[in-house]
């Protein structure tokens, strides 16, 4: 995914500069690993001590928020999309290349390491990984779970199988609307139409899942962010994306412990919590803009530096810390349990498994991240300037 934004203008008939740097979405795209860490965390943490203390009810609460940030990665995804198209370097092989590169080579390494492991060590490892055939491990590898109901090696593999469709689709769409400029409000209008068709489908039909609409819902984000608005009522916007976010928060929650009511039908249960959770994203990232454009922002610079260095490698934890989170429960979290361990000790040793996670995802990003994506750009380079 790229890391820069475009600033905000409301039409794009010249030929756009380079985009700028978005420090703040390294954060973002940080928190957003965090989050599905936590949540992975706190689904073995549930397995061991069910029960009533507050250590429990932060789990109940991490597992309620934990898809959140799968929603921001993939509307980020989405986001960048846009922003690359609007950029007046944007060549569509480069785009697709750099990104497969990136994608696939990390997600493959640690796909053969999970499958060699489980191979030599089944008693860490579901039955189907240990017993996977052939064909299993093609379709992981072409990425078929999630477009298609099958189960995945790595439970990231669903994700990636709409961000690199996504990549792949959405800037040939961005690209034509870009060549006929279109004004804002028929792009607001083609982006808001492709969102709802996927949801619908989604809903409707299961095929593609609802979360796909999240990837050209980051488009019509980024879109939305061009308006002058965005730029004239800086206080009245961001309250009312706090205000947003909090209240789709809520929704969320309220449906996942059923104070809603369990007499609604299943759809409309279905698609109020994925539009929520979409909306609830949205703001998220409507946020980040608007704090990002603030005077004074720089104060933040060096706390963000920090934190946006791990923003970097976010996708190499992203991929890698699921297993790392799964070998640790299994190892230590026996530990405790035979000495009878509270709730609240199996959250205290979790940022050993955080550093654990964030470790093994910096050694795959500049062993297998980073170089494979060096070596393509000095080969295809020379299309960034229409070469």
């Amino acid at each position: 995914m790229s890391e820069t934004v475009a600033p905000p203008r409301e039409t794009r008939t010249e030929a756009a500069p380079r985009a700028a740097r978005l420090p703040a979405f390294d954060a973002l795209r940080a928190s957003a690993a965090t989050i599905v860490f936590l949540f992975h965390y706190a689904g073995f943490v549930s397995l061991q001590s069910p029960g009533d203390s507050p250590a429990d009810t932060l789990g109940w609460l991490v597992a309620r928020l934990g898809s959140t940030g799968t929603n921001l990665l993939l509307l980020l995804s989405g986001f960048f999309i846009a922003q690359s198209v609007a950029s007046g370097r944007f060549s569509y092989v480069r785009f697709v290349a750099l990104r497969l590169v990136r994608i696939y080579i990390p997600y493959v390494t640690v796909l053969l390491m999970a499958v060699a492991f489980a191979h030599f060590a089944t008693g860490f490892s579901r039955s189907e990984v240990t017993n996977a055939s052939l064909s299993t491990i093609l379709s992981q590898l072409l990425l078929l779970p999630g477009l298609f109901p099958e189960r995945p090696i790595l439970t990231v593999t669903w994700t990636l199988s709409y961000i690199v469709a996504g990549y792949v689709c959405f800037p040939l769409l961005g690209f034509a609307i870009k060549q006929r400029n279109v004004p804002l409000r028929g792009r607001l209008t083609i982006w808001a139409a492709v969102t709802g068709f996927f949801f619908a489908s989604g809903l409707l039909f299961g095929v593609p899942s609802m979360r796909f609409a999240y990837i050209p819902a980051g488009c019509l984000v980024f879109e939305t962010q061009t308006q002058d608005s965005w730029r004239t009522t800086w206080p009245r916007m961001m309250l009312k994306l706090v205000a947003g976010a909090v209240l789709f928060l809520l929704i969320r929650v309220l449906l996942e412990t059923g104070y809603l009511g369990t007499t609604w039908p299943a759809l409309a249960v279905s698609g109020l919590f994925t539009s929520s959770g979409l909306i609830l994203a949205s703001c998220l990232i409507g946020i980040t803009l608007l704090a990002q454009r603030r005077e004074g922002f720089s104060k933040l610079m060096p706390m963000l530096s920090l934190v946006g260095g791990f923003g970097r490698t976010g996708y190499s934890f992203y991929l890698i810390h699921g297993p790392v989170v799964k070998l640790f429960a299994l190892t230590v979290f026996p530990l405790l349990a035979a000495r009878q361990a509270s709730s609240a000790a199996y959250w205290l040793v979790m940022p050993v498994c955080w550093i654990l996670a964030a470790t093994a995802g910096l050694i795959l990003y500049r062993t297998v991240e980073r170089p494979s994506r060096q070596v393509l750009v000095r080969k295809v380079g020379g299309l960034a300037d229409g070469r």
